[in-house]
Formats: structure tokens, C-alpha cells, sequence
């Protein structure tokens, strides 16, 4: 999301980044319908009320990163029994303990 954000050239309002200049009410109100467009339905009724993309962003940031003591431990979990697949790639590997780790 963030990447279609910049591609886009709307990610300034997610960052609070004034130096570019003043967005118009237009180009916030498209950052806001590119980031509902792409969510899950059952999240849409968390951030159905926000007009202001820095609050949904975060919103969406609370609720999709929790990073709790649980979360780390079961990822340290998958990382320690992950094991290598023979006939798979190293580079498909590695890939997909990145994947893991980022996640």
C-alpha cells in the first residue's frame, strides 16, 4: 500500500510531510479512496468514519501490527523450525524466510 501511496505521489499525508507543499482537499480525498479501495471489508467499519489519512493509516498500522509477546514468539517459533526443502532454490528459500521475517 505504502508503495502505491508514492507512486502515486499521495503518501505525504500519511507522513504529515509539509515540505512539499499543500496538497488540495482533492489529492487527500484520493490518498483516503486509494487506502479504503484496497481494504478488507471487515476492516472498512474500523476506519468508515475517518476523512483524515494519517489517522486511518495508523488505525490500520494498530490493528494490522500488534506486536506483542505472543506475535514475536510464534514467529521465532516458525523461524527456528523452518527447514530447508529439497529441490527448492536457495534464493526461494531465503525469500521466503524474508517474507516470514517482514510480516
Amino acid at each position: 500500500m505504502e508503495d502505491m501511496l508514492y507512486s502515486k505521489d499521495l503518501y505525504d499525508p500519511v507522513k504529515r510531510d509539509k515540505s512539499k507543499g499543500t496538497k488540495s482537499d482533492t489529492e487527500w480525498k484520493k490518498a483516503v479512496a486509494l487506502i479504503r479501495q484496497w481494504l478488507n471489508l471487515s476492516m472498512y467499519p474500523h476506519v468508515d468514519t475517518e476523512t483524515n489519512t494519517e489517522k486511518i493509516w495508523n488505525k490500520l498500522k494498530e490493528l494490522y501490527e500488534r506486536k506483542n509477546v505472543q506475535n514475536k514468539a510464534f514467529l521465532i517459533r516458525k523461524l527456528v523450525n523452518m527447514k530447508y526443502i529439497e529441490g527448492k532454490s536457495m534464493s526461494e528459500h531465503l525469500s521466503t524466510f524474508q517474507e516470514m521475517v517482514i510480516r
